[in-house]
Formats: C-alpha cells, structure tokens, sequence
C-alpha cells in the first residue's frame, strides 16, 4: 500500500457512499490536487471523479441484481444521486441499460429462475461487459473531441489554419462516436432477442471500423504535426497524444468486444442446438405415437420411412430443406389419411393424430427458419477463426495502402515545392512501387511463407524510407513519421 494512488484507492472505497471530491482525496495523502489527478491517470487510465462514478455505479448494479427489496431510488440516494431520472441517467451511460432493465434481467439471486431466464441473464451479463467497452469508448472519444476544440493556440497558429484543423478532427471524432453510439443500442437488443447474434458480424465490423478511423485520425494529427514548425509542433503534443490514447484504447477494446461476441455467440449457439434438438425429439415422439396405431398400415409406415430418415441424420444435417421434404412427404400421408377417414370413420382418429405431428413439424421448421442461414451446420468459432486469419491479411494490405497514399501525398508537396532533385524523386517513386507490390502480395497472402516476406519487405522497405527522409534535412518531419508508422506495422 505504498503507492499513494492505492491508498487513496482504498479510501475511496471505504467512503464510496460519502460525499467525495479530488480535493478531498488529494489532501488524505498529501498531494497537491493537480499532481494527484496527474499520477491517479497514469496508474488506474481514467481521471478521479470518473472511476469514483464507475465504482458507485458497479456497486449498485451488484445491489439492484441483489436486492429486489430495496427500491431504486434507495439504491441511488444510498450511492450519492438525488433523484432516480440523475441515477437512471448515470446508470444507462455507464452500462448501457437502465437500472430497471438491468434488475429484470439479473434477478436476485434467491430468487428460481427459469431455464430461458437464465440464458437471457447469461445473454445480459456478456452484453453488459461490452456495453461497459464500448461506453468507455464513446466516453473518451468526446472527451478528446472536447480538447482538440478547446486547445488553446497563438494568432500565428489561427492564421495558419490549424482552429479549423482541429474543429474538422473535433466533428471527425464526434460522428465516430455518434456511430459507436448507434452500435451501442444494437448490442443492448441482443440480450432480448438473442437470436440477433446472427448480425454479430455486422456489429463487429461496425466496431472496428470506429478502432480503424481513431487510428487514422491519430495517424493524421501526428502527420500534420510533423508537419508544422518546431513551436507549433510542441504546443500541439499534447492533443496528438490524446489521440494517440484513443486510438490504442479503440483497439484494446475492440479486441475485448470480439471477444465477448465469440463468448456470447458460442452461448447462444449451443442454447439454439440444444432448442433444436428438443424441436427434432418433440417431433420423432408425435410420430412414434401415431406409427404405432395399425389402422392404415400403409400410412403408418410411410410415416415410419419419414420419421426414420429424419432421426438417422445428426443435428449438423438436418436442414430447413430436409424438413419442409419430409413436411411434403407427411402432407401427402395426411391427404390420404383425411380421405380414408370420410370412406371409414373409424380411421378419424389416425388423421386427427397425422394432423398433431403436421403442426409438431411446422412448428420445428418455424424454428429453424428464425437461424441464419446454416447456423447449425458451422460452429461460430470456426467462422471467427477463419475470419480472424482472413481480417489480419487485409489489415495489413490495407494499412500499408494508406501509407503509401500519404507518402505519395507527402512526395507531391515536395515536388511541387521543388525540395526533391532527381535522385531522391526516383528513391521515392521506387519505395511506392515496392509498397503496391507488398499490398498486392498481402492482398493474396494464403500461408506462413507469404505473411514472412510480407514483413521482410516492409523492413526493407521502412529502411529505405528512413534513408531517404534524412536526405530530406529540416523537411524531413512528415515522411520520417510515415517511416516510423510503417515500423510499428512489423512483426
């Protein structure tokens, strides 16, 4: 407990309930305000009074799912709201759902649950960590947009059109957020309507496209900042690092929410193989039942032959196809079983018993039509992984495509400056040709060998640009920051 930051920590603990302010908590272990707020970031990567209300938050979710005795608002008041709308407001911001939905979801824990209120409160708890994510997410995304307006710059940085630039990155990072924001409700559906997990990919894609542009935008601030002169460059660090922060939090987190998507898809396909097969017993009982009745043995056995196709296939097999022949096929016996049934009435009973299993089968096919596609035939971890291998190819060929569009940018400007004799505008038209063929290799990766030369050449290919940015001299800055950018790109 040395650490100052783990005392004061532990004493917002204690006092969570309490009245707390920075401060207060700076002066218990003697520090001045603004270095406590400085080291608690660094060493927990949230500001003070932001984990405080994730903390109070957390514990009165522990309270709502726990006691369905204690009131809302009691809980809110006990935890340092003054009203149930504030908590409510503070709750859904932090976790993605009222405090009302997150108590019916999660029950209390004396309580019987049923098998399906179970799955759902599965289905909530996995929701809630990437709900809790992608808040973090949307929360810093404003927070950054905030500071690229609030930056305070000097008459000469105005002149230079840098306000501008950084009001054009604020509503850049704002509408990624807004973005973000939609996906948000999206996965907060999935919790009640599981089987919303088929457009997982969707959300995903949604999510790491958001990861994607935060990191060109930090991308893009380095660059112009590499740009700028010395002095502009310095006062301009400290919102490129924020960006820089946002987007390495964009990617640790969409690496978490890919990971909650595969845990939950991995829960809500075993629990629709396991309501599939009960839909498939449910069935082979109803026709057992009406096989069994000799009063048409030619319908029966018919019958029997349908039904023991069915029940000799493994789950993985039976198709929407499958079923909708033998639905056909069990049509057909019920046709004949009505008709036999007006020549002899004793054969009524065989059509009405026919009728049950044809409203079992319909039944068992509505299932299975509510999959996506062949959701039972391939497991969702085999899609991810293939996937996975698949993504980490084209991040890179796509990577390096922007690199190369920003160094060919970079190289006009030169050019058009007439800063570039003819050696070093031929070094330059050879390292972009060196990159279009690496793009184009990455692009058709298929084993190991190629993803080795893929990073043998960007080596080389980073070495080159290094050489030929310190033949720059003082114009050196943008295209030394595109070396640099290329180098965290190998492995």
């Amino acid at each position: 407990m040395d650490n100052p930051v783990f005392r004061s920590i532990a004493l917002i603990e204690e006092r969570i309930q309490e009245k707390l302010t920075v401060a207060a908590l700076a002066d218990s272990i003697h520090l001045s305000k603004y270095h406590y707020q400085r080291i608690f970031r660094e060493a927990v990567g949230d500001s003070v009074m932001r984990y405080v209300a994730r903390r109070r938050i957390t514990l009165a979710a522990e309270e709502l799912a726990a006691r369905p005795d204690v009131t809302i608002l009691e809980i809110a008041l006990r935890y340092g709201y003054d009203s149930h709308e504030g908590f409510t407001r503070s709750f859904r911001a932090h976790m993605g759902i009222t405090p009302a939905e997150y108590r019916r979801y999660h029950g209390a824990v004396s309580s019987p649950i049923l098998p399906k209120e179970r799955r759902i409160m599965m289905y909530s708890k996995t929701t809630d960590e990437m709900l809790r994510e992608l808040n973090a997410l949307i929360v810093q995304a404003q927070e950054t947009a905030d500071c690229a307006r609030a930056g305070r710059m000097t008459d000469a940085q105005c002149e230079a059109g840098y306000e501008s630039y950084w009001e054009h990155m604020a509503q850049r990072t704002d509408a990624v957020a807004q973005g973000l924001a939609e996906t948000l409700r999206r996965i907060t559906a999935i919790a009640q309507q599981p089987d919303a997990i088929s457009a997982r990919f969707v959300l995903i894609k949604a999510v790491e496209d958001a990861a994607f542009w935060f990191n060109v935008m930090a991308f893009e601030a380095g660059l112009m900042a590499a740009r700028a002169k010395a002095d502009h460059r310095a006062a301009f660090a400290p919102i490129c690092g924020l960006y820089e922060q946002l987007a390495q939090s964009a990617r640790i987190k969409t690496e978490k929410i890919v990971e909650f998507f595969a845990e939950l898809s991995a829960l809500i396909f075993a629990d629709m193989r396991t309501t599939a097969d009960e839909h498939i017993r449910k069935t082979l009982e109803r026709a057992n039942a009406v096989s069994s009745d000799n009063a048409s043995p030619y319908i029966a056995e018919e019958i029997t032959d349908i039904m023991k196709a069915l029940s000799e296939l493994p789950l993985e097999q039976i198709t929407l196809r499958v079923l909708e022949d033998a639905l056909f096929r069990l049509n057909i016996a019920a046709f004949a079983a009505d008709a036999d049934a007006l020549r002899c009435p004793s054969y009524r009973a065989l059509a009405d018993d026919i009728a049950a299993l044809k409203s079992q089968l319909t039944e068992t096919i509505a299932f299975f039509q509510s999959l996506s596609c062949d959701v039972l035939q391939r497991g969702a971890e085999q899609e991810d992984s293939a996937r996975a291998v698949s993504k980490k190819c084209a991040d890179r060929c796509f990577q390096a495509g922007i690199l190369r569009f920003y160094l060919k940018g970079e190289v006009q400007k030169l050019d058009d400056a007439h800063l570039l004799d003819e050696g070093q505008r031929s070094a330059f038209d050879r390292i972009c040709k060196e990159l279009a063929g690496t793009i184009r290799l990455a692009d058709h990766a298929a084993s190991g060998t190629d993803a080795v030369q893929i990073n043998r050449n960007l080596g080389r290919i980073y070495e080159e640009l290094t050489a030929a940015g310190k033949a720059l001299g003082v114009y050196a800055g943008p295209v030394t920051y595109i070396a640099r950018t290329l180098e965290n790109m190998l492995e």
